[in-house]
Formats: C-alpha cells, structure tokens, sequence
C-alpha cells in the first residue's frame, strides 16, 4: 500500500516544497500488527541549509554584490567628477541621468531574469553578464572630455544591462540553499555592496587624481574582471529535480497575493529617496564648507556602516522574521534622510553617513528574504524576488 505525503520546510510563510513523491511507505501486515517502514524518494528536494556549497554560493554571491550594487553606490563619485572634468558643458540634472538609468536597468532585468532563473538558465546570465558588465567599463575608459552619449551608452545602457544579469539571480540562488538561516545567509552576501561602496570610491578618487580618469575606469576594469571569474567558479544552483517541468507563476498571481501587491507598492514608494544620498552626498558635503578630502570618504562611511545593517538585521530576522525588522528599518532610513539638512561639520557629516548606512543597507538586504518567503514553493523564488524590481525601476529613473 502506497501512499503520497508532502515534504514540508518551515520558514516565515510556511514555504513547501513537494515533490512528485516524497515518500513511500510499504506496510507489511502481519495479523493484527503493521510494520511501516518510511524511505526517501529519489526526486525528493532537499535544501541543506548548510555545507560547502553553500556556502560557496554566499562567497560568490558576496563578489557579485560587491561587483554590482558596490559599484552602483559609488556612481557620487562619477558625478562630482563629470560635473567638474569630463562633462563640464552639461547639468548637474543631466549627468544624473546616466546613474539614474543605470540603477534603472538593473532592476529592469528583474523582467525577465526572474523567468530565466526559473527557468534554470543561472550560469547564462552569470556569464553574460560578467561580460558585458566588464566590457562596457573598458569602453567608459575611452570616452571624450564632453561626450555625453559615449558615457551614457558605456555606462548607463551597457552597464545597467549587464549589471542586473548579475545581481538578480544572484539574490535568488542564495534562497536554493538555505531556508531557516535564508535571511542571514542572503545579509551576509548582500555586505559584499558595502565593501565594493568603501573600495571602488576609494580606488576612483585616487587613480582619477594621479593618472586620469581613462586609467581610473581601466583599473576598475580589471579588478572586475579577475573577481567576476571567481564568482562565476563558486556560484551554483540546487535546482528541484523537476524544475524545468513546473510552470513558473504568472504576474497577475503574485499580484492577486495582498501581502506581496502591497510589498511591491512599498518598494516601490522606498524606491523615490533611496539613492539620493548616496549619489549627492559627496557634492552636497563640499557645498557646506567640508573639505574636499573628507567628502570624498562619504560614501566609504555610509558603506561601511551598510556592512553591520546588513548582518546583525537579518540575524534578527531569522528569529522574528523580515517583514518584522524591514518595517521600522526602512521608516528610520526615511527619517534619516532629513537630518542631512542639519549638516555643518566634519563630525554631524560622520553620525549622519553611518546611520543612513546602517538602515538603508538593513532594507535593502531585507528585500529578498522578505519576498522569498512569499513564494509558495521553490521554483516560484525567482519570480517572486524579481517581480518587485520594475517598481523600483520606475523610481530610480527620477
């Protein structure tokens, strides 16, 4: 006698994953008396939770955060540059276009990404993306003094494509591998942007003054390069068995869920102030009297207090769950942004740059365990983490 039973995984939202037939039990009657014994099935999908592999997927996700959104936060440093050198002829309004769009078109991948994770094609877009990510900052380094266009398709178009091939899956594959420690595990690859945010600022500023802007971009280049090879050797995927033969859900359903509809509307809202202080607070520094030197270590202040928002949050919320920690993380962010008005010193510059950094990295790394947990079954996490991605896409645009 057979018969079928459901695996189930506890997380924040119940998360399953069931397979064909998870287990079978053979009952051998005897009289009265029924001996069962219980043996996994073949096709069963397990998530460790743990183990080499996974852990190996965190390290190569952490290179990827750090590739990614690391070298999204220090687009403050390209613009006070391209104010003041590259683009001189052009408003501060106009320059700001090209990291708008470049944030833009690195959630608007979330479009498709989503469905080719699903869909089990990861280690395309890795590969994809790490090429063309890292060739279009070779071609940056070759932009004219006062070529718009040349640095808005290096940058803003090329870049922001290969930039969200990247990152997305990259949020999702963490969610193969772990479930009760998901939130900490997705934290501690998600501080990789905050280390790429205090190196990348950094290396720019310097190599721009001693050896020029095309030399800037070209080291940068080849840092990439080598750490993008590692990353796509450390990363893999723990695909369900079946994984090609589950349908993946469509848009309307997930936005049918009242919780995730309103999840969407929140980031998206998030989304219209997030990125302001990191694009402005260099130059908004200098305009109150701080030096030069000092400003330029803002964005490395705010990174670098993102890498404790993105850990000791998502140890929290493995306890209480992420919607619980994100709420007031974000509410805090947003209140932050206001004290930026009461700058006048070196030091109300520092308390400011740490504290938006640590409840802003804290949301922003809070994002994906929230709405995998959402997700009703494993071939459904990247679509339900990706699906947020063009809300957000629409705000970063302004």
């Amino acid at each position: 006698m057979e018969k079928m039973l459901d695996v189930e995984l506890g997380s924040p939202r119940d998360f399953k994953t069931t397979a064909a037939s998870s287990l079978t039990n053979v009952t051998d009657h005897k009289g009265d008396e029924a001996a069962v014994t219980t043996e996994p099935a073949r096709d069963a999908h397990v998530i460790p939770d743990g183990g080499l592999r996974a852990w190996a997927t965190v390290g190569g996700c952490w290179i990827i955060s750090m590739c990614t959104f690391g070298y999204v936060n220090t687009y403050g440093v390209y613009q006070a540059y391209y104010i003041e050198t590259l683009l001189p002829s052009y408003s501060a309004s106009a320059i700001s276009w090209i990291g708008s769009l470049q944030t833009c078109l690195l959630f608007l991948a979330g479009l498709v990404a989503g469905r080719w994770f699903d869909a089990g094609y990861f280690q395309h877009m890795m590969v994809g993306g790490s090429i063309l990510l890292v060739g279009c900052i070779f071609g940056l380094s070759a932009a004219e003094p006062d070529a718009y266009w040349q640095v808005f398709l290096a940058q803003a178009v090329g870049q922001g494509v290969g930039l969200g091939l990247l990152y997305l899956p990259s949020v999702a594959v963490v969610g193969h591998h772990f479930l009760k420690r998901r939130s900490i595990a997705m934290g501690i690859a998600a501080t990789g942007s905050s280390v790429g945010g205090i190196v990348f600022p950094i290396l720019l500023n310097n190599v721009f003054q001693e050896r020029g802007f095309g030399w800037g971009v070209r080291a940068l280049g080849f840092f990439m390069l080598g750490a993008l090879l590692l990353a796509n050797l450390l990363c893999s995927t723990n695909y369900h068995p079946h994984q090609r033969m589950m349908k993946p859900p469509s848009p309307i359903k997930l936005l049918r869920d009242p919780p995730y509809l309103f999840g969407v509307t929140s980031v998206c809202i998030i989304g219209l102030g997030l990125y302001l202080v990191f694009f402005y607070v260099q130059l908004y520094a200098e305009t109150q009297g701080i030096s030069e030197t000092v400003a330029f270590y803002t964005l490395a202040m705010l990174n670098g207090a993102s890498v404790f928002g993105r850990t000791v949050p998502n140890y929290l919320a493995d306890k209480v769950g992420p919607i619980t920690v994100l709420i007031p993380a974000s509410a805090l962010a947003g209140t932050i942004v206001f004290a930026l008005l009461g700058i006048r010193d070196v030091a109300s510059l520092a308390v400011v740059c740490m504290l938006y950094g640590f409840f802003s990295g804290a949301y922003v790394s809070l994002l994906g365990p929230t709405f995998a947990s959402m997700a009703d079954d494993v071939s459904e996490i990247g679509s339900a983490t990706h699906s947020p991605s063009p809300s957000q896409m629409l705000t970063d645009i302004y």
